[in-house]
């Protein structure tokens, strides 16, 4: 049963706004980022709504001595009474949030969490609820960010260790001869062992190998000045966040450590013990995770980047190869799971942060190595 929570509001109340259909509200900050609201629906909105809610139960009742759907309107109301108010109520709550949400452009970031409904034949409906929405701040700088490009570079000695690796992956166990015994034996690093890994010769191997190093190396440095810039625009911008949405966040981080941990080889039983050691770091990655979505949302709206449907496709065809399945299965799968805006909104996010590296002011590091 609903009950009335103990709110305590921060600020004082909005206006009443009503709306010509005669759906009225008072909205009050309870907290950062958390709206009370007390909402009053009048008889002239829930008529309609009753006619509409008695019709379709008419159409469907099934009751002795009459037909399907032929049943009089005031047999119905009364044999099918408690289903009739409790679809009533149903459709006027979500009616009357979906009005509040515009009339006072609110933002909501979770569901409605209703503590009262009283309804009654004279009065109407009251509803008391709260709801988390997005924060309110303003947008700091985010162009010309200064950051630093580290050189991407090689030595011959990074080389020769990632070859080295190749020559003990490819060891092989010998018989010794002493008893059935065996050892593992490196194969010679030269032109055959690069032939057996799928090269023309060893010259060819390494220069392969040279490359791989130098694109690990520049993706890591480029993911490296994305995090610079990241953290920039978190000291830069200082607001409160959704403390569910958080606990949401923290929440799906908790869960993939879990798989991680999983796969690494940690025993099941093991895994809270392990966990719980790093609860409070996985908190502060969900916040920030969220603070920062916050901000490249905002940022893109100022800079008007959007999402266009050849990228959503492109985005299909990279999941598809990703997970090794069909299009048109992964199309099913995100369209059952709702999961298209989240595709959209990671899209959004990719571009806003390509968008601020080109804009950022960007110094070259002296080269280091020897």
């Amino acid at each position: 049963m609903f009950h009335k929570a103990a709110h305590k509001p921060t600020t004082g109340p909005s206006s009443p706004k009503s709306g010509s259909n005669g759906i009225s509200a008072v909205v009050t900050e309870a907290a950062p980022c958390r709206k009370s609201l007390q909402v009053r629906v009048g008889q002239d909105a829930i008529e309609p709504v009753r006619a509409a809610v008695l019709a379709e139960f008419q159409k469907t009742a099934a009751l002795p001595g009459f037909r399907k759907g032929k049943a009089p309107i005031e047999l119905v109301a009364r044999e099918y009474a408690n289903p009739i108010h409790e679809e009533l109520l149903r459709r006027l709550t979500k009616r009357a949030f979906e009005q509040v949400t515009t009339e006072h452009d609110l933002r909501p970031v979770g569901p409605f969490e209703l503590t009262v409904a009283d309804f009654n034949e004279r009065d109407g409906l009251a509803l008391e609820a709260a709801v988390e929405v997005e924060p309110s701040f303003p947008l700091g700088s985010y162009k010309g960010i200064p950051l630093t490009q580290e050189p991407v570079e090689l030595t011959a000695g990074d080389v020769d260790k990632a070859l080295a690796a190749l020559q003990e992956s490819a060891a092989q166990l010998v018989p010794t001869g002493e008893g059935g015994a065996k050892e593992r034996k490196l194969p010679a690093l030269d032109d055959e062992l690069a032939k057996d890994l799928g090269f023309g010769g060893l010259s060819q191997l390494r220069a392969h190998v040279e490359a791989k190093l130098l694109e690990q190396r520049r993706t890591a440095h480029a993911q490296r000045m994305e995090s610079n810039l990241c953290e920039e625009l978190l000291k830069r911008h200082a607001f409160e966040v959704p403390p569910g949405l958080v606990s949401r966040q923290a929440d799906r981080l908790t869960r993939d450590f879990k798989v991680r941990l999983l796969l690494a080889g940690t025993p099941e039983e093991q895994l809270n013990e392990e966990v719980a050691k790093f609860t409070a770091q996985l908190r502060t990655s969900a916040e920030r995770h969220v603070k920062l979505a916050f901000i490249l949302e905002r940022i893109a709206t100022q800079e008007s980047i959007a999402v266009t449907q050849d990228e959503l496709v492109g985005r299909l065809w990279q999941l598809a190869q990703r997970w090794k399945k069909d299009p048109a299965e992964v199309r099913k799968i995100l369209d059952a799971q709702q999961l298209w805006p989240s595709v959209a909104s990671a899209i959004r996010q990719e571009k806003t942060i390509t968008f601020l590296m080109s804009a950022a002011a960007i110094n070259s590091a002296h080269s280091t190595a020897v």
